[in-house]
């Protein structure tokens, strides 16, 4: 089995054992374009509803290769 959690929160992921594998999506870079998209639409600036931020996998003892045999 693996486990996978989500936004790469340190002192969670990092202290469970096994260790969580995590997606980290950047949240302070991910806050700082929604404030520039806000004040470029304050400004009457037309902006793209879509903004795609790629995330990265931080990856940690919850998962792994399978088995090469199967548990009894």
């Amino acid at each position: 089995m693996a486990i996978v959690g989500y936004d790469n929160w340190e002192v969670f992921a990092a202290e469970c054992r096994p260790p969580l594998t995590t997606v980290d999506l950047n949240l302070q870079q991910l806050g700082a374009t929604a404030v520039q998209h806000l004040f470029r639409a304050l400004r009457g600036e037309k902006t793209s509803g879509v903004v795609r931020q790629p995330g990265r996998l931080v990856i940690r003892e919850s998962t792994g290769p399978a088995p090469r045999t199967a548990a009894p």
